[in-house]
């Protein structure tokens, strides 16, 4: 540990450190926002049209259609189509904002029910599984878009935003432990499965022999561990303040101390360093274990969001208004503070550096405050048309029944099914990817048939989560 210590501090900084291809990072940014937002696109179009079917296998097979295919296609053979499937959209959003006046309607109306468990939170989460169950296959294929692929260093690419948005969406929802109860459930209930998780996955990877990139999270540490350590250390964290307000500052303090480790204490350096020995466990496992205190952050900020988005279930216009303009500001400060740190700090997921954190805060922030606007604006949906799932970050071994009686429309059932079981869709994904890559050899396939082999494979997956979905089993 001596010897590490002084590597951490005396060592040169290699010259490839120093360029934080600041402007290309925020290139990269909004390339990686057309993305997310054209799988938006999708949801919103199967929502309009799932309205007018009753049969749930119907809107599974229109949401497959309008929400799964195109995420496939717009990261292999049409990635250079995003950005105008997202223009269309917003054309296509104005003339109907222009013509059916919905906002008018909006107004007259008393109040506007968000839920317990507002649905726009658990969107968040459905997408953040599709897009990353669809690129942790694509990108062994050779028709997957090169430049989506995860930055080495700095850079703000879309398969960067994986375990970033996981984070996310892991304390969008989940509560501040009020008492040793609670924190005794999130760690046994939450942390430690994930924790287990990472073990098996690196016992299988020994196993099977297949390669992991020590890039990412080191040479023995992976996502699971990520996001297991980081909901055992947010959960400890979260439990020294008194009030869900307290959570705000608690972020923000330790964002700023790893910061500041990061750039003055040469940590960063230390993790991007790729001529420094994996000698020991911390040095070959230091991208995942530095970046800790960052993902920590976004834990803790993301929990004092939602919060503040659920301090009030029903709400009037003005009040929803007010939300949406909130949210708007606190988009626009991210993106400015994103763009700031681009060149300052850089923007960097192995570090989960202030670049990094303010990024993943400007793409929930922004998604929030459209996906508000979008469907309980414009289109007028309540929490009980969508779909309110409660106790999300609750993982009991098997909870079967009528789960879901009250979703009356049977509405965005892909989307309430990830959210249901999403750990299992997760784990299926990563198990057909694996035997995807040890058996057919996506390298050597056509583009034609790689996306014929994802949607496949999709089908495959969204099709269990719809099963456990519609006969009311929760697992994980």
């Amino acid at each position: 540990m001596a010897s590490e210590r002084i590597a951490l501090t005396s060592y040169d900084i290699p010259e490839q450190h120093i360029d934080k291809r600041s402007f290309e990072s925020l290139e990269q940014s909004f390339a990686s926002f057309c993305v997310i937002l054209a799988n938006f696109s999708g949801i919103v179009l199967a929502r309009v049209l799932s309205g007018c079917l009753k049969r749930k296998i119907l809107c599974y097979l229109v949401e497959f259609a309008l929400i799964v295919v195109p995420t496939v296609l717009f990261v292999t053979v049409a990635s250079d189509f995003s950005v105008h499937f997202v223009a269309l959209m917003m054309v296509l959003l104005l003339l109907y904002l222009l013509r059916a006046c919905p906002l008018s309607r909006a107004k007259s109306r008393a109040q506007f029910q968000l839920g317990s468990r507002p649905f726009v939170l658990t969107l968040m989460r459905s997408m953040t599984h599709l897009i990353t169950a669809v690129c942790i296959l694509a990108i062994d294929f050779a028709s997957f878009y090169r430049p989506y692929r995860k930055s080495r260093l700095f850079g703000a690419q879309l398969m960067d935003t994986g375990i970033g948005l996981f984070v996310v969406t892991m304390g969008l929802v989940s509560r501040r432990p009020r008492n040793c109860s609670d924190l005794r459930r999130n760690i046994w209930r939450s942390a430690l499965p994930l924790i287990l998780l990472g073990i098996a996955r690196v016992v299988a990877i020994l196993i099977v022999g297949y390669g992991q990139d020590e890039h990412e999270y080191g040479r023995h540490l992976n996502a699971f561990f990520t996001l297991g350590l980081t909901k055992l250390f947010g959960s400890l964290c979260s439990f020294l303040p008194r009030s869900d307000t307290q959570l705000l500052p608690l972020g923000l303090g330790v964002l700023a101390c790893h910061q500041l480790a990061l750039t003055f204490g040469g940590v960063s350096e230390y993790v991007m360093n790729e001529d420094l020995p994996r000698s020991t466990f911390v040095s070959a496992n230091r991208e995942g274990l530095f970046s800790l205190p960052g993902f920590v952050s976004i834990y803790l900020l993301s929990i004092c969001l939602s919060r503040w988005l659920v301090a009030q279930i029903s709400l009037s216009y003005r009040e929803i208004v007010g939300k949406l303009r909130s949210l708007l500001i606190m988009s626009v400060l991210c993106w400015l503070l994103m763009a700031g740190s681009a060149y300052a700090v850089g923007i960097a997921r192995v570090t989960c550096n202030l670049g990094y954190v303010s990024w993943m805060m400007f793409l929930i922030t922004s998604m929030l405050c459209i996906s508000i606007f979008i469907f309980h604006l414009v289109i007028n949906d309540d929490a009980d048309t969508l779909g309110d799932i409660e106790s999300l970050e609750k993982s009991p071994l098997i909870a079967a029944g009528a789960a879901h009686s009250k979703d009356k429309g049977g509405l965005l059932v892909i989307c309430n099914s990830l959210n249901m079981n999403g750990l299992v869709f997760f784990l299926l994904a990563n198990i057909l990817t694996g035997g995807v890559n040890i058996f057919l050899q996506p390298e050597n396939r056509s583009d034609s048939a790689s996306v014929f082999i994802l949607l496949a494979y999709m089908l495959l997956v969204t099709s269990v989560a719809h099963l456990l979905y519609k006969r009311g089993i929760r697992i994980a």
